[in-house]
């Protein structure tokens, strides 16, 4: 209670003080519970003010479509001391419906071969904000950035938020790590240092919890895969950190620790998102719980992988296939309006962290299943054995994604429905889904 009281207070105090409150766009910023504190109340006698505030009343009732809010993460490669323009080699879509409840992220990767506005050249992305530095972009490179991908996505790119090394670390450190379901064992023999020598970097398969130093070197890593690899990687800590966020409550608690966050802010973070705004989407966060996350990573699917004309190695976009994947990405979180609902979207299994169990003691039963769900459109992030051998009958743990993505996968597995499944306690895992296999579905996944 007291935590959530300090949380109301301090962000009722900033978002009077801040230069914005008195512009009319406040009233959009601010919900109505705090609008009624700072306004003062009309005289109750006064029938010209009733009639005249009332036309504001009804037009406040009206429920109007709402722009999702699209924020470029860039992550940086600059280490401490340095003053060189560092690069951004990391470049990150967050698009949040505020009406649905839906997020999504969108990996542009750094050879990624797109038009930079206003220059007439076309060159890798990763490149734009050197170039905006370089040129005097008005609004410098992070401004050249969000209109170079708003121009290659057409959507538009409201805010950034830029953030170094020791920025992530020390974001991560602050909520206490992040606990991530590692695919695959890591080890990595030439991690590079800050003092550009290399060292190794090993982490084995399964649930991990990362503090700061151990969840960069996992999304910077990349001599076990490529960069498309790493864009996932990077994809699945923010995912585990808005978990972390969200169902541990932890935004009062963050609030009450303001003068750590905005000190490593000022020293390694960088942004345009204006204060009160920030108030009402960490507000937002807070109250609601997402309907979605969903994730694209513009990898060599959608493109051709070669050499530009300098000898760089790109990956040349195929405008066709980009986008169509755009098109399904932004209509899925509700962007567009071709039809598609916020029901269909979340009905989508590709957003949904499945973990498989083995529960019969019979060797490759897990790994068979996750090649069944896979060919059905699942994302399976871990495999493994459950905690025992002897399980009759399959179990299906939801954690929290919506039922018919039960019944979905219940019937892909061709199990009974409504004997199956249940909801797990832990709120923490990872997961959205566990699947501990039982014998009665072995004849299905032979």
């Amino acid at each position: 209670m007291l935590s959530n009281r300090l949380y109301d207070w301090a962000r009722l105090r900033i978002l009077n003080s801040s230069p914005l409150a008195n512009l009319p766009e406040f009233e959009m910023l601010a919900p109505a519970s705090l609008q009624s504190v700072t306004e003062q109340p009309a005289p109750e006698n006064n029938a010209t003010a009733d009639a005249q505030q009332q036309p504001e009343v009804t037009s406040a009732t009206v429920d109007t479509p709402k722009p999702a809010i699209n924020v470029l993460l860039l992550g940086t490669d600059g280490r401490p001391g340095e003053q060189d323009i560092p690069r951004t080699d990391t470049i990150i879509l967050l698009s949040l419906d505020l009406q649905s409840g839906t997020l999504g992220m969108l990996s542009l990767p750094r050879d990624l071969w797109v038009p930079i506005p206003g220059y007439d050249i076309t060159t890798k992305i990763n490149t734009a904000y050197s170039i905006g530095e370089l040129q005097g972009y008005q609004g410098g490179g992070a401004q050249l950035v969000k209109n170079t991908v708003s121009s290659f996505i057409g959507q538009p790119v409201q805010y950034y938020v830029m953030v170094n090394f020791q920025g992530f670390v020390e974001l991560i450190d602050l909520i206490g790590g992040v606990d991530v379901m590692v695919p695959k064992t890591i080890h990595d023999e030439e991690f590079p240092t800050d003092d550009y020598g290399v060292e190794t970097f090993h982490l084995d398969a399964g649930l991990q919890h990362l503090d700061g130093a151990t969840a960069l070197k996992y999304v910077r890593t990349r001599h076990v895969d490529d960069d498309y690899g790493r864009a996932r990687r990077q994809q699945d800590v923010i995912r585990a950190v808005v978990d972390k966020v969200m169902r541990s409550d932890m935004l009062p608690t963050l609030l009450a620790r303001l003068p750590k966050l905005l000190y490593t802010m000022r020293n390694s973070i960088d942004t345009d998102i204006p204060m009160p705004m920030q108030l009402e989407l960490a507000n937002y966060i807070k109250d609601v719980s997402l309907n979605e996350v969903r994730q694209l990573v513009l990898d060599n699917r959608f493109g051709e992988e070669t050499y530009s004309a300098e000898g760089a190695w790109i990956l040349r976009p195929d405008r066709a296939k980009v986008r169509a994947a755009l098109a399904d990405f932004f209509n899925t979180a509700g962007h567009s309006g071709n039809g598609t609902t916020v029901a269909q979207a979340s009905a989508d299994p590709a957003w949904v962290r499945v973990e498989i169990l083995n529960g019969t003691g019979e060797p490759g039963v897990a790994a068979r299943t996750r090649e069944l769900l896979e060919a059905r459109g699942w994302q399976v992030v871990s495999i493994g054995d459950a905690d025992r051998s002897d399980y009759g009958r399959t179990l299906v743990i939801n954690y929290g994604v919506p039922d018919e993505l039960v019944e979905k996968v219940g019937a892909d597995l061709d199990l009974q429905p409504n004997l199956s499944s249940l909801h797990g306690l832990n709120t923490s895992a990872p997961v959205d889904v566990r699947i501990v296999v039982g014998r009665d579905i072995l004849a299905h996944i032979r």
